[in-house]
């Protein structure tokens, strides 16, 4: 494997990344608030980025839908 190719292997996958980054920024309490939203499906992904927005914190819905999917599958 070439020296790039490894590096690129060795980055870390976005999407989870940018949610414990989110969690970290919200405390222990809200991010556990967070992580139940995520995994309660009939909470809508607007509802939790317009929730986020208010703490000037933004996520995007595609980061909300691959965490969700990557959840379903395991």
């Amino acid at each position: 494997m070439g020296k790039f190719l490894s590096e690129i292997k060795g980055q870390r996958a976005g999407q989870n990344s940018r949610i414990n980054q989110i969690i970290a920024e919200l405390g222990e309490a809200d991010g556990k608030d967070l992580i139940e939203a995520l995994n309660d499906l009939s909470v809508r992904p607007a509802q939790i980025i317009k929730a986020l927005q208010a703490r000037k914190i933004t996520l995007s819905g595609s980061v909300i839908t691959r965490y969700r999917a990557t959840r379903d599958s395991s």
